[in-house]
């Protein structure tokens, strides 16, 4: 029988799901006992169908809300574990170490959890999470990354919240700050998109019949600190700490947005990514970056 793994903490009417045993991944949030608000699959929600975690492992689409790396293009380069991934540059899958082992629970009480993933031997580091529902119902997510390894890396906290493709998302941008790059191929066309009255925003379409999905990934230096999705009833804020847009690596962006579309329903995906800025860390230094969702009911 499928055990549930799902922790749950919970305060002010809102309700976040995590998964220890798969990437301390945030697989569920509600509001006033909605409906799911971020995409995750439950049909995933079962450790007899993780696989085993090594270097060798492929993607699995959990989404929800994850933490990877940055830059995405060094993902398997400082590695000598999987020689043919480093040496076709690979910037896919994701470190499995990172998104899909095991995280332990450090602490938990009923609004807060804290969790503690494995040495990657992929990345060399170490991630803590720390995960709290505020009494005011908004939500805190945090991520540490810990240099674990025996020599100095270089990264930036990547932090990736998956909803529905077909909500749409706005954030407040110049649009000389915005860059918007379509995934185009015989059988992709380009998302389409609005920069109006200092917004951006997708505007999520199915794609033409004679294309199978659209594709679009924009990469964004904001003027507020926040983006705002909007799923059925409520609008979710996802508030970040802004920097110096010196401080980017210059293959990333503080705010990236992927847009995805296909004839079916299960397939659309809705990317809202933060990047921290991107640090060199000696053996035994950690930097850290953090989130906080807002939850808003539309009128």
């Amino acid at each position: 029988m499928k055990k549930d793994i799902v922790q749950y903490i919970s305060n002010a009417d809102v309700c976040v799901g995590v998964i220890p045993e798969i990437g301390g991944t945030i697989v569920f949030l509600s509001k006033n006992n909605s409906e799911n608000l971020i995409k995750s699959d439950p049909a995933l929600w079962d450790l007899e169908k993780r696989p085993n975690v090594d270097e060798n492992t492929n993607f699995v689409p959990y989404c929800g809300h994850t933490v990877w790396l940055g830059p995405q293009n060094e993902w398997w380069i400082h590695q000598d574990i999987n020689q043919k991934r480093k040496q076709e540059n690979a910037d896919w899958p994701p470190d499995p170490y990172l998104y899909i082992s095991e995280y332990s629970v450090v602490e938990k009480t009923a609004s807060a959890i804290r969790l503690k993933g494995p040495h990657s031997p992929i990345s060399g580091v170490t991630i803590e999470k720390e995960i709290a529902v505020n009494p005011d119902g908004s939500v805190f997510v945090q991520a540490t990354v810990h240099n674990t390894g025996s020599q100095p890396c270089a990264w930036d906290v990547w932090h990736n919240t998956r909803f529905d493709g077909k909500c749409k998302m706005s954030v407040a941008a110049l649009a000389e700050n915005v860059t918007v790059v379509p995934v185009l191929s015989e059988s992709s066309t380009e998302m389409p998109f609005e920069t109006e009255n200092g917004f951006f925003s997708y505007v999520p379409q199915k794609p033409p019949q004679n294309y199978a999905e659209r594709s679009s990934k924009s990469y964004i230096y904001p003027t507020e600190p926040y983006v705002s999705i909007e799923t059925k009833k409520f609008n979710v804020e996802i508030w970040f700490e802004m920097y110096d847009k010196k401080l980017t690596h210059p293959k990333q962006a503080m705010v990236e947005i992927y847009n995805h579309t296909e004839h079916g329903e299960n397939a659309d995906l809705l990317e809202v990514e933060y990047h921290s800025p991107y640090k060199t860390l000696n053996v035994g230094e950690c930097m850290n970056a953090w989130e906080v969702w807002k939850i808003v009911e539309r009128k």
